[in-house]
This record gives C-alpha cells, structure tokens and sequence, in this order.
C-alpha cells in the first residue's frame, strides 16, 4: 500500500507540471499565432525610362529585390494619371523569370506620360504595399527605320532553324537550338520587342546571354550562354537544349541582333519552312481630286487569278452616306450592292470578294447619296511582273479621251479600256498618233453598261512604238489605258485616266530625278499646227529653271527630266505651258528601296484650294507621301487632314515656299505610322496636290 501511496503521488506531481508547461508554451505562442504574418516590404529602387533607339511604345522597369526574403514574383501596375488607381499589367516570378527584377512594358502610345507601381508578393499570396511610383514618356528614335524595313524572321521548331527575310525572300539561315523537354518553345506569331546587348540572367548566378531579343513574356533569341564570363559548349547546337529561349552560334548571333529592328514580326512554327511568293512591290501616284461627287466611274477592273482589286471611298461630310456600287460586266449584266461610310471616314471594299464577280473584267460605277470621293487600287502578278497602280475616279463621262502616254516595244504591253455606262450602244474612234505625224485609226462598238478591251500592241503597224491615243465616241464614255512593262530591269504596271480635254497649261507636283528614277514629261499635240511647249522646273528652293521645245501637229513628244540642265539628282515640280492647247502626261520609272516599278499620271490644268484623296495607308509595307507644289509667288500655308476609319481625324501644318515643291512623309506623322486614312488638303491659295505611295508586302 505504501509502495502504491508513493507511485501515485510521483504520477499526479508530473501531470502537474506537464500541465504547467502547456499552459506556458500557450501564453508564449498563442498571440504569435493568432496574429497574420507581416507583408512583405516592396521592392526597392524603382526605375522607368522610355527604351533608347527603338520605333517607340516601350518603357523600361527595373527594381531591387524585397528586403523581404522568399519572395515569389513582383506585380507590376500602371497608370496615365499619378498617383493612381492603377491597372496590373504583369508580373515577373522568381521561379521563372530568369530575369524578375526588370520588365519592358510594350504598345504604349508615344508622347503619353505612364506612371508606375511595383509590389512583392510572398509564397503566402500576401502582397506589400506599392513602391514609390516612377513614370516615363515612350517615343520613337528609329521611326524611318521601322516604316522603311520590310523584314521578317521565322523559326523552323522541326529544322532547328532560324530564317531571316527581305520582302519575303530570305537572305540569312542559320542552326538554333529551342527549348527541350518540359520547357519548350511557344509557337506562334511574335514581333522583337526589344535588344539587349548583354542580358544578365539572375536565376542563374554567373550567366550572361548576349545578343538577346526578347520576343514574348521572358523567352528571347540570344546567343548561346556564358557563364562567369566563359562560353559554354555549344556543340549541342541545331538541337532542342535550351529552357525555352531560342539559342544560336555565339559567333553568329550578332547578325540578327543587328539586322532585325524592335517591331520585326517573328514566327514560330512546329513543321519545317516553306519560301513564301516573292512579295507584291511597286508605287504609284495620284492627283488629287478639287471636288467631291455623288457619281464615280472606272473603265478598268480585273478580279482573275494574280490580281486584287479594292474600292476605296472617303466620306468628307459632317454625316454617313448611303451609297451603291454597281459592278459592270462584259456580258452588259449589272451586279449592284449597297453600303454606308460613316461621316469623315474611309470604306474599302474588295471587288474579288463580291459574289458573281470573280475572275473577270469589270468596270465600276459608284452612286452616292452625298458626295463622296472614290479611288481604286489594283494589286497584281501579270504574267510574272508584280506591282499595283491606284486611279482617281472620272465623275464626268467625255465623249474625247486623250492619253500622251504609250509604247509598245519591247517588255511592254498597252491597253485602252473604254467603259460605256449609257443605255445606247457607243461607237468609237481610236487615233493612233506616232512621233513621226503619221496617225492610224480604228473604230470599235462598245456594248451598253458594258467595257470593252483593246491592245493597243495588236494594233497594224503599232507594234514597238512609242505612240499616243486619241479617242471620240457617239456617247459618252470612260476610258483608261493601262500598261505592264518591263524597264530597265524593272518590271511594273501604271494605269491612267486620260484627259477628255486639251489645255495650254498644266501641272505636276511630283517628280524625282535621283538615284533610281527616270522621269519623263510626255506630251500629245492633237492639233494640226505645230506649237510651241515652255516647260518650267520649279525645285524645293524656289528656284525655277525653263526650257522650250516645239511638238509637232499630231504628234507625241517626250522630255526626260533628268536631262534638263540643273535637274539632275533633285525633287522637282514642272508647269507645262503651251501656246495652243496640249495634252501632258508625266511617266516615272524607279528603284525606290526595294519597291521597284513605275507610275503614270496626266498634270492638273487648274491649281485649287481644297483637295481630296480616298487612299492612304502607312504600315511596315507601306511608304506615302503627299506632294504639295506652290506655283505663285507668295508662302502658302496649307492644312492637311487625314480621315481614319474610324471617324479619327489627324491634322497637320505646312508652309509651302513660292514656286516651290514640298513632300511630307506621312509615315511619319504622329499616330499615322500604321494606317489607313483618307486625305483633305485646305490650302491659302492656289496649289497642285499628288500622293505617292511605294510598298512591298507578302502574299
């Protein structure tokens, strides 16, 4: 009993104390944890900055790291106002980010002041307070190069390879390693974001990716790895090795790097590589039209294999207007569609993709409830020879047609396309007028709504000849004349409009005798005296140079342009002045980067103070400019308006010096880098207007 007294007691004393010591451990404990874990501190040292020597819309963010250790990513937020609220935009994460302490935030809008915030967030999800705010302004250093550079890059996942292309054809190929195993590489379509020369890679102490181009979230082009200043073995290379960056020949990486500007589209694709057709390159100008109409008509128009023909149609007006397109077929059957553009606004339409217009010739009719302005641009792969050439509208059917222009020698080919819009039958005279006086004549019926085809080369003895077209009908018509040609190595297609009238005066505001153009001033004297033709070159300084030569009755005379003393290498505006009445045309032939081929266009005969233009487009395969020729003897301001689709107007100042010629690179001009847009030119006086636009983009 004594023993049991005992065991008992020394049992009860030990239960005590244990009991004692949970109540202590949870007096201690408790409140530590009852209390939420702290959040972590924000990182420190926030830095923004617009990106150097880029095409602009990028900011670059760095930070220091938390104070607070185990952090699993930042969170990056923005705003246009300071101080908030801010939007998230992203986050960089420890884990896989190989670079989480910096981020380059993309697709800004240039000249707008962003503001921004960054936060740490713990392995709990518990995120800290926001750092200080930072804030910086994006804007382009390089916008020629973006606007001017038709490249692209495509990655071969099946080949290990990396293509790089100009216009579609490929001038560098070289082996890439991809990512391997559970970190492959994404596939699809990208763009080069931004360079980095030499990019630390935190997440792996002691590497350094050179030549990197980061293309989506945290996966880059670069040169393969180096590590603590040592290039690894790169043996393994045209095999998947990476962790989902796409790697290349340390020796070779700096070609692309350099080569492919911030923008260059960039696709990845699983199966192998297929050379894309050769891309569709050329330019063209046209004048302006001085009014808007409720009527426009084309005589040309093809929608078969190899050509692409759009309508485009500029609203000037305060309101929508409701308008029709009748499409006219050889047969004299009518396709008719209806459509509305909105109030200062552009519309296109794609003629090929109306139904029970494909793969024929086809002359279009526009009828609009309020004046509107129309053009048509047709893009093309004749017989081998790409290009395009874009026309303003006739909104006056003529019962004379005249066409300075046409040659039938060798690499060229001419046609005359008449577009009879009456409910009669059209009969029509063609003169065929050489340099020589000597004049043939053909006449053909053309059906009623109906157009009609002739090759001016399958003309009896027209045949390689340079050779200018009269034409008269017993109706009123519309007549075009369109050639494809083969120049000097350079292969192209113009298409012109034709004059219904002579005049004694007429006026181009474009014009070129550089490095790669040939220009040339075509003249039509269908009168039966010889007369005398002043022609006045008036450069970008003011000054004015003139020559005078005699065009024989009946006859076509040709100038060339870069012959004329002093106008060799320059821009140049030219005043055709006749003392009985004429008609001119003005032919160019070039090389402009890339973008070879030709344009024809006949002069204006009456400077004006309102101007219009329905086509416009700017993009990485559009050039456009727009020409403004001065011919008086005051400065002239002018005010230029571009039209987006969406109802967006964009203004821009000029001053244009007397007797003078000035271009603006529309490109260039704020929020017009990538666009299409329509044109209003208000001027302080009378002026000449053209636009040129050059382009080379992929089929």
């Amino acid at each position: 009993m004594r023993v049991a007294y005992k065991n008992s007691g020394f049992i009860g004393l030990r239960a005590w104390v244990a009991i004692l010591a949970f109540f202590m451990l949870l007096f201690v404990v408790a409140p530590a944890l009852a209390s939420p874990a702290a959040a972590p501190a924000p990182p420190g040292n926030p830095r923004a900055a617009d990106r150097p020597d880029d095409v602009g819309g990028k900011i670059d963010l760095s930070w220091s790291e938390s104070p607070t250790p185990d952090i699993a990513a930042y969170r990056i937020y923005r705003s246009t106002t300071p101080g908030g609220p801010y939007d998230y935009v992203s986050k960089c994460s420890t884990d896989v980010d190989s670079d989480y302490l910096r981020y380059v935030d993309t697709d800004l809008s240039d000249g707008t002041c962003y503001y921004y915030v960054i936060t740490a967030v713990d392995r709990g999800g518990q995120e800290s307070a926001y750092s200080a705010e930072v804030s910086a302004v994006p804007a382009a250093q390089m916008v020629e190069a973006a606007v001017t550079v038709k490249k692209s890059m495509v990655i071969s996942i099946a080949e290990q390879k990396l293509y790089c292309l100009e216009n579609g054809r490929v001038v560098y190929a070289m082996l890439v390693s991809s990512g391997a195993g559970g970190t492959p590489t994404p596939t699809g379509n990208f763009r080069i974001l931004y360079h980095d020369q030499a990019h630390p890679v935190p997440k792996y102490p002691g590497c350094v990716c050179y030549y990197w181009m980061g293309f989506y979230e945290d996966y880059a082009i670069h040169a393969w790895p180096t590590y603590n200043g040592q290039q690894s073995n790169y043996e393994g290379l045209g095999y998947p090795a990476s962790h989902g960056c796409v790697r290349l020949d340390p020796n070779l990486a700096h070609i692309p790097y350099y080569w492919a500007p911030d923008g260059t589209p960039l696709s990845i694709i699983a199966g192998r590589f297929q050379q894309p057709a050769a891309p569709i390159s050329g330019g063209d100008v046209s004048k302006s039209a001085a009014d808007a109409a409720t009527t426009w008509y084309f005589a040309e128009g093809y929608t078969g294999g190899g050509f692409d023909e759009y309508v485009l149609i500029f609203n000037p007006q305060e309101q929508a207007s409701a308008f029709d397109i009748d499409m006219m077929l050889p047969d004299g059957s009518v396709k008719t569609s209806s459509f509305s553009v909105a109030a200062k606004s552009r519309l296109t339409l794609h003629v090929d993709e109306f139904q029970g217009v494909e793969n024929t010739n086809v002359s279009v009719r526009i009828r609009s409830q309020l004046p509107v302005v129309a053009e048509r641009s047709m893009y093309f792969d004749y017989n081998g020879r790409t290009g395009g050439h874009t026309a303003m509208g006739v909104n006056m059917p003529a019962e004379s047609w005249y066409f300075p222009e046409g040659y039938t020698g060798g690499g060229f080919d001419e046609y005359v396309l008449v577009f009879n819009p009456q409910d009669q039958e059209a009969n029509v005279n063609f003169d065929f007028m050489k340099p020589d006086g000597s004049v043939y004549s053909e006449s053909h019926k053309v059906g009623a709504r109906s157009r009609a085809t002739l090759m001016v080369d399958a003309v009896p003895g027209m045949n390689d000849t340079n050779v200018s077209v009269q034409l008269t009908s017993d109706q009123k018509v519309v007549a075009e004349r369109s050639m494809y040609f083969g120049y000097n190595g350079i292969d192209g297609g113009h298409v012109s409009t034709g004059a219904s009238a002579p005049a004694d005066s007429w006026y181009f505001a474009e014009g070129y005798t550089g490095g790669g153009f040939d220009e040339f001033i075509l003249i039509l004297n269908p009168g039966d005296i010889d007369t005398q033709v002043y022609f006045d070159f008036m450069k970008p300084d003011g000054s004015v140079f003139t020559q005078a030569f005699t065009s024989k009755a009946r006859s076509r005379m040709t100038i060339k342009a870069d012959l004329a003393p002093g106008m060799d290498n320059t821009d140049v505006s030219i005043l055709v002045r006749a003392d009985d009445p004429v008609v001119a045309e003005r032919a160019m032939y070039f090389g402009y980067q890339e973008c070879p081929g030709g344009s024809v266009q006949t002069g204006c005969t009456e400077p004006g103070i309102l101007h219009f233009l329905a086509e416009g487009c700017t993009s990485n395969y559009f050039d456009t400019y727009l020409l403004v020729m001065n011919p008086g003897d005051e400065t002239l301001p002018v005010v230029v308006t571009f039209c987006q689709p969406s109802g967006n107007q964009i203004g821009q100042p000029m001053m244009i010096g007397a007797h003078s010629r000035a271009t603006l690179k529309v490109n260039l001009v704020p929020g017009l880098s990538t666009s299409d847009f329509s044109i209003r030119v208000d001027t302080g006086g009378p002026a000449v207007i053209e636009r040129a636009m050059y382009y080379s983009y992929p089929r």
